[in-house]
Protein backbone atom coordinates (compact mmCIF):
# COMPACT_ATOMS: atom_id res chain seq x y z
CA UNK A 1 0.00 0.00 0.00
CA UNK A 2 1.75 3.71 -0.90
CA UNK A 3 1.95 5.94 2.02
CA UNK A 4 -0.58 8.33 0.22
CA UNK A 5 -3.33 5.48 0.80
CA UNK A 6 -2.46 4.96 4.17
CA UNK A 7 -2.44 8.99 4.89
CA UNK A 8 -5.47 9.24 2.95
CA UNK A 9 -7.25 6.45 5.22
CA UNK A 10 -6.21 8.29 8.13
CA UNK A 11 -7.56 11.78 7.34
CA UNK A 12 -10.81 10.09 6.22
CA UNK A 13 -10.92 8.43 9.62
CA UNK A 14 -10.19 11.57 11.34
CA UNK A 15 -12.80 13.63 9.26
CA UNK A 16 -15.31 11.02 10.88
CA UNK A 17 -14.33 11.65 14.54
CA UNK A 18 -14.60 15.39 14.16
CA UNK A 19 -17.87 15.22 12.51
CA UNK A 20 -18.66 13.54 16.31
CA UNK A 21 -21.73 11.75 15.31
CA UNK A 22 -20.79 8.15 15.44
CA UNK A 23 -21.72 5.96 18.44
CA UNK A 24 -18.72 5.18 21.13
CA UNK A 25 -18.38 1.56 19.42
CA UNK A 26 -17.82 3.38 16.23
CA UNK A 27 -15.42 5.58 18.02
CA UNK A 28 -13.59 3.05 19.49
CA UNK A 29 -13.78 1.26 16.62
CA UNK A 30 -12.24 4.60 14.27
CA UNK A 31 -9.91 5.14 16.78
CA UNK A 32 -8.28 1.76 17.02
CA UNK A 33 -8.11 2.07 12.86
CA UNK A 34 -6.69 5.31 12.78
CA UNK A 35 -3.78 4.47 15.66
CA UNK A 36 -3.30 1.30 13.30
CA UNK A 37 -3.02 3.68 10.35
CA UNK A 38 -0.49 5.89 12.36
CA UNK A 39 1.99 3.44 12.86
CA UNK A 40 2.11 2.29 9.15
CA UNK A 41 2.60 5.55 8.42
CA UNK A 42 5.41 6.18 11.13
CA UNK A 43 7.17 2.94 9.92
CA UNK A 44 6.85 3.70 6.29
CA UNK A 45 8.68 7.15 6.86
CA UNK A 46 11.37 5.75 9.17
CA UNK A 47 11.83 3.27 5.97
CA UNK A 48 12.15 5.87 4.03
CA UNK A 49 14.67 7.94 6.11
CA UNK A 50 17.13 5.30 6.05
CA UNK A 51 16.49 5.13 2.09
CA UNK A 52 17.59 8.71 1.79
CA UNK A 53 21.62 8.98 0.98
CA UNK A 54 22.96 12.34 -0.47
CA UNK A 55 25.51 11.82 -3.32
CA UNK A 56 28.73 13.71 -2.61
CA UNK A 57 32.11 14.24 -4.04
CA UNK A 58 35.33 13.53 -2.12
CA UNK A 59 38.43 15.15 -2.24
CA UNK A 60 39.54 13.07 -5.27
CA UNK A 61 36.14 13.89 -7.36
CA UNK A 62 34.82 9.89 -6.21
CA UNK A 63 30.99 10.55 -5.65
CA UNK A 64 30.44 8.94 -2.38
CA UNK A 65 27.13 8.00 -0.82
CA UNK A 66 26.52 9.45 2.78
CA UNK A 67 23.90 8.87 5.42
CA UNK A 68 21.42 12.06 5.37
CA UNK A 69 21.40 12.71 8.69
CA UNK A 70 25.03 12.54 9.34
CA UNK A 71 25.91 14.73 5.80
CA UNK A 72 26.40 18.06 7.80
Amino acid sequence: MKFADVLKGLEDIVERLERGDLSLDETLSEYEKGIKLYKQCVTMLEHAEKKIQMLIKDENGNFLTKDFESAD
